[in-house]
């Protein structure tokens, strides 16, 4: 039996499941799950971006002393296919954070934001929320994140959304590690 998911003002429904709290995630993550079967990782972040406000969502690999995107949806230009694009120095980012310290990091206004404020990110990055993509090891790989150059909040269950979809998104590129430049493994 197919599954229909339908999206109404930014609440997910999916006929048939009572959506709260944990079944919520549970929820999200299937459609996701979905999404990342018919589309790819580029439909999954996709998904996960529409039911934000954060204008982009993506997948980083961190190979210090860079972070090389793999995958990055961009809401206001969805057209343009962002894959193992940008290279930037990963001390530079809040994705730099996340793998460093191995857990999520989030702020909603880094312009704001104590901790942030000698961070080389803050003049360009407001809102950012990622949490690590994990070897099977248990090492941070890198990273999905939602980020914006706007304040953004985080509402309640997202950041319990991106941990549930990390490892099926590291599955994914696992499973699809012949997409991926060679400098990006995902096997270690």
């Amino acid at each position: 039996m197919e599954m229909e998911v339908q999206r109404t003002s930014r609440v997910l429904e999916i006929p048939g499941f009572p959506v709260r709290d944990a079944d919520a995630t549970a929820a999200v993550v299937a459609a996701m799950a979905m999404c990342l079967q018919d589309r790819g990782a580029a439909g999954a972040l996709e998904f996960l971006n529409g039911r934000t406000r954060y204008r982009f969502t993506g997948i980083y690999r961190a190979d210090p002393p860079f972070l090389r995107n793999v995958f990055l949806h961009d809401r206001e230009n969805p057209a343009l296919e962002l894959t193992s694009g940008a290279v930037t120095t990963i001390d530079q980012t809040y994705c730099g954070i996340v793998v460093a310290n191995e857990i999520e990091f989030t702020t909603g206004d880094a312009a704001v934001d104590a901790r942030l404020t000698e961070h080389p990110a803050r003049g360009s990055v407001i809102s950012y929320a990622g949490v690590p993509l994990r070897l099977a090891s248990g090492r941070a790989w890198g990273t999905l994140c939602h980020f914006d150059v706007r304040p953004r909040l985080l509402l309640g269950a997202e950041l319990a959304i991106l941990h549930a979809a990390a490892p099926m998104l590291m599955s994914w590129l696992r499973e699809h590690k012949a997409l991926l430049d060679s400098a990006v493994r995902v096997d270690a």
